[in-house]
């Protein structure tokens, strides 16, 4: 009777976990973003920089945030957070470029949340950009 009660518990306890939303599991918040992204854009290579600012904002969610990027020459370009949307796993942002405000649109990695991939277009072109903390 104690096996059976034992094996009874483990079933149940498994479907409790089964049963579950996933999906929390794999939503990205604020925090996971920040930090320092080694990243490669169509072979240029730089450093994407998220932080959290110190202001006390209400809108949008990511108004305490600041984006920057650092090339592999150490020049340091401003940039801007445009949206963070899809539960936290998609980011559009903007590099300031000489001559070009270069958007990106960046989705981190569900399980593995010190990677992220996406595209950004220039000269009329889609390319691709990945980047890891």
């Amino acid at each position: 009777m104690r096996s059976q009660h034992f094996g009874l518990t483990r079933y149940l306890v498994l479907g409790i976990i089964l049963a579950l939303p996933v999906a929390t599991a794999a939503d990205a918040g604020k925090r996971d973003w920040f930090g320092d992204w080694r990243m490669n854009h169509d072979g240029h290579a730089g450093t994407l920089r998220i932080r959290e600012l110190k202001a006390d904002c209400a809108a949008p969610e990511w108004c305490d945030m600041n984006l920057s990027y650092v090339d592999a020459q150490g020049v340091v370009r401003t940039g801007a957070i445009l949206r963070i949307d899809d539960r936290g796993q998609h980011m559009a942002f903007q590099i300031n470029f000489p001559n070009n405000a270069q958007k990106f649109d960046a989705y981190i990695f569900s399980w593995q949340k010190q990677y992220l991939a996406g595209t950004t277009r220039w000269g009329g072109r889609t390319f691709g950009f990945f980047a890891m903390k």
